[in-house]
């Protein structure tokens, strides 16, 4: 297969990645199940994220970080083996992976980089494996540096802080330096928003902002895991750090100052075949199952006796799914169910125990003869569930059997199943042999969650809830549901409370938001780092995160500061009302005051003006770029979807109304005026100027006052209000630089 290399597009950058005959073995073995196209976007996305990385052959200290996003159970493993390879065909001898915090993960991936580049090729001594080396592997590895075929060293170590400055000081060692020298080394932190952060930043930076004592040599804590990448980094003169995520949520909000914190990155495309929340939660929303809320366990507010019947019901679904994809259709070897109730393990233990239960009194009464009354309910109930869930999604070109049909594999599927109970690292480290058994039923928690692999899962028991606000990028994590599932699509089901199933289909509109946000802007430093986000959710966990992060709603009135670029603005309004139709918004007043015009004008235009209008500081600066994302979306993507914003010049009439103003913020004191009763009519206030059926932006021509002397004292501005309607509220999370230049906003 000939692949030919794409030109990067990162002008900044002098390093032009070439293929090589490792990345032409691996992909040769790709096209196996992937076209062209999906072999083009993965070579593509792969070259971009190594043009963003340092060159390895360029003998100087230099380091960088990239941040890669994909969606959870996408293929990012095949992406980071596809940049293995790449990286290996341009001179990098070394790579590390920081392979997730469970040994299964750590595992799994050792397993998989073995397969895809050493079992599975045709080279020879291409490249060397080492898992969680210690010190006594030094000789081992600069032994193998100095073979002649020039391997590159694969290095999968746990994402623990033992274990990664034991790594950090193999490369202090003397051995290593001095093969090793300068050349590069790449760095591949999978799940980079697990662990990898700083979980002291709120502290840290909640004292240095609080605190007249603190001392930022002393008090500046570091987790541990946090405090050993960083180690690691600094042991290594040249590298490269690549996170890989599918909730990138942390990387992008943490301090712009932080040593982890990306200043480039990339947006992965899926397969074809992938089907993740879109599918689930848009295209084919009758596949997830609401769980009754009497039915929804929780250990303290709702820890039930009994089995609750949305479980059985699960069970008997699954168990016909088996029987149709597996035993009659022959479309896949097996399939797998997962239970995910609560991360307390004794309620795993309690739910297992429940399976269990079910599975042996099915395999009895499956045993007794055919006119047996308990047969006979049995058989009525599975045939119950066929006709209402098992054939409801059945694909066009399937002959769907009738019950009498399959009724000889139910049993089968049954007396074939396997019970899993995973709640610890020994019981996620054991590898489950999937082909053994037509059907695999996995019960845990936190085990289950990111980075673990259930394959050819169909079922989904997830009743899992917090009773607080969810984090975003927790909840996504545990959507082990998400795959490449399109051969039995048709016969998977997601069972959760209906709080959950609203919090996901809240995520989805984020995440899509967010994606597009990334796909759109080249670089992580010439943007302000925002995430648009449903009320009902957190962006992340909040350790994480700097002091100085911004978190407000875009919802209601939200009066903003245009005390800067007086001049520009000025010009910037004159063109926008000489360039749209104004007319009276009614009623008038019967004051200059207080009466005022509207236009409605496209969205292109509410976001020309928003452009060009200057602020001087963050917060509103950043409120407008947030703003202008807002708008792109409801005029896109959103279901809400908008064409068209209001904006209302307030007291037209009027050259200008006195508003006090606090020279020292540079805050004008009270944009609105209040309500009033004086005169023939009864004046609702500036705040009740407005339209319920867009977003509406007020032009307020004001004349500043201040009682002290200042350059800005009877100035005369023009500045904003902005008002998002309730039916289109969100919230927005950014973080606040440290040294944001007011002065120049473009």
């Amino acid at each position: 297969m000939e692949i030919r290399i794409l030109p990067s597009n990162n002008s900044q950058q002098e390093f032009r990645p070439e293929i090589g005959v490792k990345t032409n073995d691996l992909f040769s073995r790709f096209s196996s199940f992937l076209d062209e196209d999906e072999l083009d976007s993965l070579l593509s996305e792969t070259n971009h994220i190594l043009s963003h990385c340092t060159n390895p052959k360029l003998l100087i200290e230099q380091d960088v970080t990239h941040l890669t996003v994909g969606y959870v159970q996408s293929g990012k493993t095949m992406s980071f083996t596809s940049l293995t390879a790449l990286a290996a065909d341009n001179g990098y001898r070394i790579i590390i992976y920081l392979a997730g915090t469970k040994n299964n993960l750590l595992n799994q991936t050792t397993k998989r980089l073995t397969k895809d580049l050493i079992s599975d090729s045709s080279l020879n001594n291409a490249y060397k494996v080492f898992e969680n080396p210690t010190e006594s592997k030094i000789q081992e590895m600069r032994n193998k540096l100095r073979l002649s075929s020039k391997p590159t060293l694969l290095i999968t170590i746990l994402k623990h802080y033992d274990h990664i400055n034991r790594l950090a000081n193999i490369f202090r060692s003397l051995i290593i330096k001095n093969e090793l020298g300068k050349q590069g080394v790449l760095i591949i932190d999978d799940e980079a928003d697990q662990a990898s952060l700083n979980g002291f930043a709120y502290i840290n930076g909640k004292n240095a902002n609080t605190s007249s004592e603190w001392d930022e040599e002393t008090d500046n804590k570091e987790s541990s895991t946090y405090a050993s990448i960083i180690n690691l980094k600094a042991a290594i003169p040249n590298h490269s750090y690549v996170q890989y995520t599918a909730t990138p949520q942390g990387p992008l909000l943490i301090s712009i100052i932080d040593l982890l914190s990306p200043k480039s990155h990339t947006v992965l495309t899926p397969g074809k075949k992938y089907t993740g929340g879109k599918t689930y939660f848009k295209d084919f929303p009758d596949l997830v199952i609401n769980i009754p809320e009497e039915e929804v366990y929780h250990y303290r507010a709702n820890p039930l006796s009994d089995v609750p019947n949305s479980l059985k019901e699960s069970l008997q679904v699954y168990i016909l799914s088996v029987a149709l994809v597996t035993n009659y259709w022959n479309k896949v070897k097996f399939l797998s169910m997962m239970i995910h109730a609560d991360r307390q393990k004794d309620v795993s233990r309690l739910f297992h125990g429940w399976v269990s239960e079910l599975i042996e009194k099915w395999t009895t009464i499956l045993n007794l003869e055919i006119g047996d009354l308990g047969r006979i309910d049995l058989d009525r109930e599975f045939k119950e569930v066929y006709e209402r869930e098992a054939i409801k999604f059945y694909s066009s070109q399937d002959d769907v059997p009738s019950f009498d049909e399959i009724k000889p594999l139910i049993a089968d599927a049954i007396n074939d199943t396997q019970i899993n109970l995973i709640i610890s690292d020994v019981d996620a480290t054991n590898t489950i042999d999937w082909e053994s058994s037509s059907s695999h039923i996995l019960v845990g928690a936190d085990m289950l969650n990111r980075g673990f692999t259930v394959e050819n899962l169909a079922i989904t028991y997830m009743p899992r809830y917090t009773k607080s606000k969810s984090n975003a990028d927790t909840i996504q994590q545990r959507c082990r549901f998400f795959g490449y599932k399109q051969k039995y699509l048709k016969s998977c089901r997601v069972y959760l409370p209906s709080s959950s199933i609203v919090e996901y289909v809240d995520y989805l509109e984020h995440e899509e938001e967010m994606r597009t946000w990334l796909k759109n802007n080249n670089s992580l430093e010439n943007i302000e780092r925002q995430l648009m986000l449903a009320e009902k959710l957190n962006v992340t966990r909040k350790n994480i995160l700097p002091y100085n992060i911004v978190q407000t709603k875009m919802k209601g009135w939200h009066s903003m500061n245009a005390l800067n670029s007086i001049e520009s603005n000025m010009n910037v309004v004159s063109s926008f009302l000489d360039n749209n139709p104004f007319e009276l918004f009614e009623p008038q007043y019967n004051t200059i005051d207080r009466n005022h015009k509207i236009a409605t004008v496209p969205v292109e235009n509410a976001i020309d003006f928003l452009t060009k209008f200057k602020f001087g500081n963050f917060a509103d600066t950043a409120r407008k770029q947030a703003t202008i994302r807002y708008l792109q979306y409801l005029s896109s993507e959103s279901a809400l979807k908008i064409s068209n914003v209001h904006f209302i010049q307030m007291a037209y009439e009027s050259n200008s109304r006195l508003r006090n103003f606090d020279p020292n913020t540079l805050k004008i004191d009270q944009l609105f005026t209040g309500r009033s009763t004086a005169g023939s009519e009864v004046y609702p206030g500036d705040r009740e100027i407005k339209c319920e059926d867009s977003i509406c932006i007020q032009l307020h021509k004001v004349e500043l006052r201040s009682n002290q002397i200042n350059r800005l004292n009877r100035k005369v501005i023009y500045t904003i209000a902005v008002y998002y309607p309730e039916d289109f509220a969100t919230r927005y999370t950014s973080i606040e630089p440290e040294d944001f230049n007011f002065e120049d906003e473009d």
